[in-house]
């Protein structure tokens, strides 16, 4: 899945546990939610994609590193008095886990194997060579570019129709929200271009 599907995933999730509690999610806590939709891939792209250390996906989308980080970023911000904002980073970083199985679903091959590394091996794939497409050599844009090239046809397809249905969805949602994060992204926006903000 692309940054922008983790992105929609998550604040669905998100905003929906924040509705069932009463309440909208807040700026802060969306631009943590943003931030760990795109942890794992933040992670393991460039240990895989620039240095060639592991597999494609693995460390962070391993639910044996997942758990357990995710119960430290809760113990150290509660520690900190910053729970709302670990609360909307974990609940982005595990919801792109399953995410990223969704896709296998739905052309019928389901690919649970990055859940359970490493006590599950990806099948069919030498472990001797990790990388999966161009490999380490060709950098973070020409991978970019060979799974984008898989991308870009399918959303002429119906699971393509699908997904920007949902995508849209997921921006009423969060217009309806208020646009959360929106505000402080714009006063950062000010700040580094030396303009005032009045959102």
């Amino acid at each position: 899945m692309f940054p922008w599907g983790h992105v929609a995933v998550g604040y669905l999730c998100y905003s929906l546990l924040t509705h069932l509690r009463g309440r909208t999610p807040t700026g802060a806590a969306t631009i943590a939610l943003v931030v760990g939709t795109q942890f794992a891939d933040l992670v393991d792209k460039p240990l895989s994609w620039s240095f060639d250390l592991l597999p494609a996906g693995v460390l962070a989308h391993s639910l044996f590193f997942a758990v357990p980080f995710s119960a430290l970023v809760l113990v150290v911000a509660r520690r900190l008095s910053y729970t709302q904002l670990a609360g909307a980073f974990v609940v982005g970083y595990l919801s792109h886990l399953p995410a990223d199985v969704l896709p296998s679903l739905a052309t019928g091959d389901p690919s649970y194997w990055p859940l359970f590394w490493p006590a599950m091996a990806r099948p069919g794939v030498d472990v001797s060579d990790p990388i999966v497409g161009p490999g380490a050599g060709a950098g973070l844009l020409e991978n970019a570019a060979y799974y984008m090239s898989d991308f870009l046809p399918m959303l002429f397809s119906p699971i393509g129709v699908a997904y920007i249905l949902f995508m849209v969805g997921v921006v009423a949602l969060w217009l309806s929200d208020g646009r959360p994060g929106i505000g402080i992204i714009g006063r950062a926006l000010g700040r580094v271009t030396g303009r005032s903000s009045h959102r």
